[in-house]
């Protein structure tokens, strides 16, 4: 595959551009002249149709496309998928970028489809960028100046990284220099990246920098970071400063790996118009390990400015004296608030009573007397007669007033009967049958009668033995 950045390649997409004149969108830009190419795209100088300056950028690549006319054809049925969705892509970086509002940003003014690609218009920024001011081309950078412009770039960055975008291809050239000395950030990486991990054509083709992009950027489908910015900001500044651009982080690494020392030397000592603990930012910045880096631009800008740091102290003391008035307030709320009364239950409604047993009675005068009432006997089929040993409950007593005559009455309620009883509200047990009263009495009997006759002969011999003489007191007939 030819190498995008070779003569050869670049004269191919030159042939490939716009001519000057051509217009885009129904004649809103016209076309002045080229300004440069990649292997993503052709960057042009054009006028709107308020007659102001800008840059079109259009989605060209090289390697899947070629243009017919003015419109822009894949080369190959088997590309025009990836080409399609490399068109995607790029409407995609552009419509992010165009929601960042930072002055060090660069502005993007429209997104757009013609010729069967993509274009974006951006602010024209007049002024260098960093790489030829780098090379002497421009005005000199003195210690002040590169911190200040460092300090700016921070904010910018840190902005974007706030949105969640990556910009994935600082460098010097991509930073440009105002007269003003205001940087701004150009040309943005993000879609490229997301090209050649989408596409196969691509995939090969790593969109990376030599001594400026970081160690991850070299791994197809790797995992990156806010500190992978960070990584080339270093490594631009680091040129910056020393005036040369620091070794790639690929020999940096393998240096690591088998033992030898880094090969890119640290700023910090070595410079003596630079403040070392600015130089030595830097350096972190620039570890080779994505944990040992600064890990945010906020976090960068404070340690290279102390009325940063102090104000992010302040800040820091104000949020901690916020949540501790907080909490202060929450419980002084929370001490003041009335107890809460239990909550009240509704009454229980008492049981009503059961109906009142109907009891039966048999008076002969008006004399009191206990009396023990037998129940009726129970039916035939009840099956207590079947068991010859049923529970036997302790027999009610009643104290029963005899009338005059004899007389049988059935009672049904408590305030006519004439006795006084303890009454329980539970069902009474089941009374026993008189026949298995009968029958356990006899039982009873029998058993006392049993121990009884057992018991006698002892009894009696004992109280022979008590009135009986001794032999040994009886005089033998043979002694006189």
């Amino acid at each position: 595959m030819a190498n995008p950045t070779s003569p050869d390649h670049m004269d191919e997409t030159y042939a490939e551009e716009l001519a000057p004149g051509q217009t885009l969108l129904q004649g809103q830009y016209r076309i002045e002249s080229y300004l440069n190419a990649g292997g993503f795209g052709i960057t042009y100088l054009a006028r709107d149709s308020l007659n102001r300056r800008v840059v079109i950028k259009e989605c060209f690549p090289g390697a899947l496309c070629h243009r017919s006319a003015t419109r822009v054809r894949a080369k190959s049925r088997a590309s025009a998928d990836e080409f399609r969705s490399l068109v995607a892509l790029f409407l995609r970086e552009a419509r992010n970028l165009a929601k960042l509002d930072h002055p060090n940003i660069v502005g993007v003014h429209q997104v757009f489809e013609d010729n069967d690609t993509a274009y974006m218009a951006l602010d024209l920024v007049p002024g260098s960028d960093l790489l030829d001011i780098i090379e002497g081309k421009g005005i000199p950078l003195d210690p002040p100046r590169v911190q200040a412009i460092l300090l700016r770039l921070l904010d910018a960055i840190g902005y974007m990284h706030d949105q969640n975008i990556l910009h994935r291809d600082i460098s010097p050239d991509n930073i440009l220099v105002t007269a003003k000395g205001e940087p701004i950030l150009i040309d943005f990486g993000s879609a490229r990246e997301d090209a050649h991990r989408a596409t196969r054509v691509l995939t090969g083709m790593l969109m990376v920098k030599d001594g400026y992009s970081p160690q991850e950027f070299y791994i197809a489908n790797s995992r990156q970071f806010p500190c992978s910015d960070l990584y080339a900001l270093g490594a631009t500044f680091y040129h910056a400063v020393s005036g040369r651009a620091p070794p790639d982080s690929q020999t940096r690494i393998a240096a690591l790996a088998t033992g030898q020392p880094d090969p890119c030397l640290p700023l910090a000592g070595r410079l003596d118009a630079y403040d070392p603990a600015f130089l030595a930012t830097i350096d972190r910045a620039m570890s080779v390990l994505p944990g040992d880096r600064v890990q945010s631009a906020s976090e960068w800008a404070c340690l290279i400015d102390p009325s940063r740091r102090q104000a992010a102290f302040v800040a820091d003391a104000e949020r901690t004296r916020h949540i501790e008035l907080t909490i202060a307030r929450l419980i002084t709320e929370s001490s003041h608030l009335p107890t809460p009364e239990p909550e009240a239950k509704a009454p229980v409604p008492l049981a009503e009573p059961p109906a009142p047993r109907v009891i039966e009675y048999i008076g002969f005068d008006e004399e009191e007397d206990d009396e023990i009432h037998e129940p009726a006997d129970p039916p035939d089929d009840n099956p207590a007669l079947d068991d010859p040993w049923p529970a036997t409950p302790e027999p009610e007593i009643t104290k029963t007033i005899r009338p005059t005559r004899p007389s049988t009455q059935r009672l049904a309620e408590p305030d006519r009967a004439a006795q006084v009883r303890c009454f329980d509200w539970s069902p009474p047990p089941p009374e026993p049958s008189i026949t298995s009263r009968t029958a356990r009495f006899a039982i009873a009997g029998l058993l006392i009668g049993g121990v009884i006759g057992y018991l006698a002969p002892f009894a009696q011999n004992a109280v022979s033995l008590m009135v009986a003489t001794p032999s040994s007191a009886i005089p033998d007939e043979g002694q006189g």
